[in-house]
């Protein structure tokens, strides 16, 4: 067979297909059967946790949202665990009444000859009565969600009340109750869009209740951006015939600036100039006033001085 065309290409042929299969190692994972039943380790983090409880009747507080699970079996048996979805980690307090409880968490869904512990072992988990009833919603637009060049103007939420369910505790601690924008992002018009509703306490931290509806209409108004500054006198030029000069009183003590926010966080006052050449007596006169580069507008534009000779 050698000697023909033929078996001469079906011998290399069979020679390329086993270098092939010795160079990536197949005969080795088809053979070794160490890698596969050797004893390994792993750790899978922030694997959500399922507390069992009668939801109907009792709310839930101070249960972990998350643990780490470390994992110690056959290797073949691990490689099938990549994900914390893979994992199922429950507190079971089916058969539990209203109180505090510590309870050790428990892996569910992995094979008999895979060991588990999870970080932490166990937690303290609190089931109050439930109770529900309504609270008013706070709109809250964040400054950092509207364009530096804008400010809100007013703000508005429908429906104002919502429905909130929890612990008896929990509900006590509520202080505030309020509409964020799901989505916000410089806002420089009016604008109309659905607002998530939360439930903090004095602290402003978030509280673990149920809400319905859980997201409401949030209307907030813009205008441009602006705050009041106070406003410096300044004097040019020098009275006629020697006279002197008493003093000089201004319509306008303080005006409106419109600008940046970033750009009149550190303006503080504006300056009158007021020119006093030719000036004998006393008398008024319309000034106006001298604006920082990064103010874009004044108002009023311009104002009174009343300047008193002696």
């Amino acid at each position: 067979m050698l000697e023909s065309k033929w078996g001469l290409r079906f011998v290399a042929l069979i020679l390329a297909i086993f270098f092939f299969l010795s160079v990536n190692n197949v005969f080795g994972n088809v053979f070794n059967t160490d890698d596969i039943s050797q004893k390994s380790t792993k750790t899978i983090q922030d694997v959500p946790v399922d507390v069992i409880y009668n939801n109907k009747d009792l709310h839930v507080t101070k249960a972990p949202d998350n643990v780490d699970v470390n994992l110690s079996g056959p290797q073949s048996k691990l490689i099938k665990i990549e994900n914390p979805e893979d994992l199922k980690v429950t507190i079971d307090l089916s058969d539990k009444k209203a109180g505090e409880y510590h309870k050790k968490f428990q892996v569910k869904g992995i094979d008999d000859d895979v060991s588990y512990s999870v970080k932490p072992k166990s937690a303290d988990v609190h089931l109050e009565k439930k109770i529900t009833k309504k609270m008013h919603v706070q709109p809250d637009v964040s400054q950092s969600d509207i364009d530096a060049k804008y400010k809100v103007s007013k703000q508005s939420i429908s429906p104002e009340t919502v429905k909130v369910t929890g612990g008896e505790q929990q509900l006590k601690k509520i202080a505030y109750l309020k509409a964020t924008f799901k989505k916000a992002s410089k806002i420089s018009k009016d604008t109309n869009d659905v607002a998530e509703v939360n439930a903090f306490d004095k602290e402003l931290n978030k509280l673990n209740v149920s809400i319905n509806p859980s997201e409401v209409d949030l209307k907030v108004a813009v205008e441009p951006y602006s705050k009041k500054v106070k406003v410096r006198t300044k004097s040019t030029g020098k009275l006629d015939n020697d006279r002197e000069l008493d003093n000089i009183k201004l319509n306008d003590k303080e005006v409106e600036i419109y600008g940046s926010r970033d750009d009149l966080q550190s303006i503080n006052e504006v300056t009158a100039e007021v020119d006093l050449d030719g000036v004998s007596e006393s008398t008024e006169k319309t000034v106006k006033f001298d604006l920082p580069d990064n103010v874009t507008k004044v108002s009023p534009k311009e104002t009174k001085a009343y300047i008193n000779v002696k």
